[in-house]
């Protein structure tokens, strides 16, 4: 008896849908001569940005005020400071460079309020938008993997009867399965949340304390950034071995 015709392809299956949650990663860094301004500068800002964020974070842990606000969550490092001494081949040596920082990590869950909020970043000195991601809940990733695995195996079957139905065999029937794992559903730095951070830059390069953009008159427009939520993909790889004869 012959051996069976062996086939082995890799099965895929792609979901978009839109994103749920903006993730906005804020960096407050100061640098100079002086360690204790260098200090002072990130600390004093950082809580500035504290303050807002609880304006706008759920007032108590009920679920009316969960809903009601526009965070999901946010959370920060603590204070990480570095020197050095920065490399000039003088001599003597230059001033040692003190370093500091805090890494906010904000998630939104209403994009309208993006635009109010990145307007008041601007107010703000030593801050940069470091990252923005679009991503999805928990929750919706779970609720559609069923479906990524039946779409991804039968896009796997479908590829091994094309093959044979080119190369003449039948009866294709699976005999093992690898499962790829779920790929993480992330939008990261597209065209929509790469324009969504250079708009919060603009805004944070401006004088602080100045708000709006310009317009071509070179007035101020005071209405808020708006932004449009990327789509996300959720995706799925299955490699599975057929036999045929």
């Amino acid at each position: 008896m012959s051996e069976p015709f062996a086939i082995t392809v890799t099965g895929t299956a792609v979901i978009p849908h839109p994103a749920e949650r903006a993730v906005i990663n804020v960096a407050v860094e100061s640098s100079g001569k002086n360690k204790a301004t260098v200090s002072d500068e990130v600390l004093t800002t950082a809580k500035h940005l504290e303050a807002l964020l609880r304006q706008i974070a759920p007032q108590d842990s009920s679920p009316e005020a969960k809903q009601a606000s526009p965070l999901a969550h946010w959370n920060k490092t603590g204070f990480t400071a570095t020197s050095h001494i920065p490399w000039s081949g003088a001599t003597p040596a230059p001033p040692r460079q003190y370093n500091g920082s805090i890494t906010f990590d904000i998630r939104f869950k209403e994009f309208k309020a993006l635009g109010g909020f990145g307007e008041k970043l601007s107010s703000l000195s030593h801050v940069e938008v470091k990252d923005i991601q679009w991503i999805l809940t928990p929750a919706t990733e779970k609720s559609y993997r069923s479906r990524l695995r039946k779409e991804a195996a039968q896009d796997a079957l479908v590829k091994a009867r094309d093959y044979c139905e080119v190369l003449g065999c039948k009866d294709v029937r699976p005999v093992e399965l690898t499962e790829g794992g779920v790929m993480p559903a992330m939008g990261r730095m597209g065209r929509g949340g790469l324009m969504m951070q250079q708009q919060m830059q603009q805004q944070m390069q401006q004088a602080p304390g100045t708000m709006g953009r310009s317009g071509g008159d070179g007035s101020r427009d005071e209405s808020p950034l708006e932004f449009r939520p990327e789509e996300v993909k959720m995706s799925m790889e299955v490699t599975v071995k057929f036999h045929a004869t």
